[in-house]
């Protein structure tokens, strides 16, 4: 890891765990599986933050759709083929009728899970 990215990483560490865009925001706290913070569950799960703090995610979507708000509660995805395969699977579209969006989310825009989420409508 270069010196920027570990000077921006130890930034978003140092701050205040009720920080909402800190990396040491608790995500669960569960009596049994313990405590695990955001960027926890970033590093465990090999997503990078990027110089800007920011981390890079995708969401698929059918062609035909011209929304351009993402709702609290959609899920994102760390690739583009995960993406494009769950937006595929949910809608029974096949591979070609599937766009994807490349989306750079705050960690306060986010909430980890067994799939990220959105924890804010999000503008595309």
């Amino acid at each position: 890891m270069d010196a920027t990215r570990q000077a921006i990483r130890k930034i978003l560490y140092e701050a205040d765990a009720d920080d909402e865009g800190g990396l040491n925001r608790v995500w669960l706290d569960h009596p049994v599986l313990g405590k695990e913070t955001v960027g926890e569950y970033l590093e465990r799960h090999g997503i990078p933050i990027l110089l800007d703090g920011t981390v890079e995610l995708y969401h698929g979507r059918p062609k035909r759709s011209d929304y351009d708000v993402l709702r609290a509660g959609t899920y994102v995805a760390d690739s583009p083929k995960d993406a494009a395969f769950y937006a595929a699977r949910d809608r029974n579209l096949r591979p070609h009728q599937v766009e994807v969006i490349k989306l750079r989310l705050k960690l306060d825009e986010i909430n980890p899970g067994v799939h990220i989420s959105l924890r804010k409508d999000v503008k595309i």
